[in-house]
């Protein structure tokens, strides 16, 4: 009996292929198949309530030994429990693991399937670190045959928040699996009438992004990003953890953005203050387009720029930004973090690079996507900005006050 790959051909699978392999237990969800666990061009991954705090930080993947070795460790793990509500409470610049609810079946191996790995927007946005651990990989955020060499197919999340105390619990996804049939690098496509096809009104030679240094309107104030200060000592921050999920369906998260966030505009000369030691939320100046055959995959073009950390690396799923509103394609947000010394960054820097990789099987049109009409976008786990914001009296770095609106009033100080 002919199994369904051997029609396919090379590329990233869509929906209803990774349906496929989930039926044939290829690739396990862990729990009853639903059909909301697959996007257009990947899978959800979510966390069980196994967990390990690192005592030492981060252990990089070996692919020597099974993963579970290390998590044995006295001296480099230990268990982490969660509360009375079964919440776990994640502490900045501290790192945990969690084993994930999804495995690789063995099968795998023989047929050619590869994985690539991404933590969602909506976590990288609140400067989170999720990294996927493959058991038998030696690097992290993706899986090739060998893998099975000395794993046993189980996956883990490695996560650590940066500036904000956040919490998680079992159940709740913060990363996202891509599988492909083939390599990848046999898959990457890229040209003069593809650039065309994705970006909305600029003629592009490559798929460089850049950086959008104008302002924008957010409750009335012109800003040209949101940035967020590192507490030195976690222990000691005041503001509540940021709870990593939505409760009962609903698209936006609790927390008031006005007790994270601050805005800062753009200079007389189109140019920002990248301070040490800041977070920053920003936009491309491009605004992308991406037809149902194309799956695109972005990373910073140059992981430090001088003394900035560039963190964004993200999918792209076929159809973003094909539905937005005025039909104009849909600019991707940078995060960006200042480090050791201040950088004036100009309009229109490079950033990012996109990587295009053909879809084995075109993605069906799916429901759009929350960040579809974005613009200048916090992550979905905070409140929208009020509709009214003010300036504090004598304050010249664009610290903003919320006049009373939707959730009361609140401050940015």
């Amino acid at each position: 009996m002919q199994d369904p790959w051997d029609d396919w051909i090379p590329g990233v699978l869509n929906r209803e292929q990774m349906k496929e392999l989930c039926d044939r237990e290829l690739f396990s969800l862990g729990v009853p198949f639903n059909q909301n666990l697959l996007d257009e061009s990947s899978v959800d991954l979510y966390l069980t309530n196994k967990a390990y705090q690192m005592l030492r930080g981060s252990v990089k993947p070996s692919g020597t030994a099974p993963y579970s070795y290390f998590l044995k460790q006295p001296h480099l793990a230990a268990d982490f429990e969660p509360d009375e509500n079964g919440v776990f409470h994640l502490e900045a610049k501290h790192t945990y693991v969690f084993k994930l609810r999804e495995r690789l079946g063995k099968q795998l191996a023989g047929l050619g399937f590869h994985g690539q790995a991404t933590a969602k927007s909506s976590v990288g946005r609140v400067d989170v670190l999720a990294r996927l651990i493959v058991d038998g990989m030696d690097t992290y955020e993706s899986f090739a045959p060998k893998c099975f060499e000395c794993g046993c197919g189980d996956m883990y999340l490695e996560i650590t928040p940066i500036t904000f105390n956040v919490l998680v619990k079992p159940n709740t996804s913060l990363s996202q699996l891509r599988l492909f049939y083939g390599d990848p690098k046999n898959v990457e496509v890229e040209g003069k009438e593809l650039f065309r096809a994705v970006y909305s009104g600029i003629e592009k030679s490559d798929g460089s992004l850049t950086v959008d240094i104008s302002n924008t309107k957010i409750g009335g104030l012109e800003a040209a990003a949101f940035y967020s200060q590192v507490n030195p000592d976690p222990k000691k921050d005041l503001r509540p953890p940021i709870a990593l999920w939505t409760e009962n369906g609903e698209k936006r998260g609790t927390a008031p953005p006005a007790t994270y966030w601050k805005l800062r505009p753009a200079d007389e000369k189109s140019r920002l203050v990248i301070s040490s030691e800041e977070f920053y939320i920003l936009r491309s100046k491009e605004r992308i387009s991406v037809p149902p055959g194309i799956a695109v995959y972005c990373r910073a073009s140059d992981e430090t720029i001088g003394e900035m950390r560039i963190h964004y690396a993200g999918f792209v799923h076929p159809w973003f930004g094909r539905r937005r509103k005025e039909g104009k394609g849909t600019p991707l947000i940078f995060e960006v973090r200042g480090h050791q010394v201040n950088v004036s960054l100009a309009d229109g820097e490079r950033m990012a690079n996109l990587t295009f990789y053909r879809m084995s099987q075109d993605a069906p049109e799916p429901t759009p996507s929350p960040y579809e009409n974005q613009n200048l976008e916090l992550s979905k786990f905070f409140q929208p900005w009020p509709e009214r914001l003010k300036l504090q009296e004598g304050v010249q770095d664009g610290t903003v006050e919320a006049d009373e609106n939707r959730s009361g009033r609140s401050s940015v100080s």
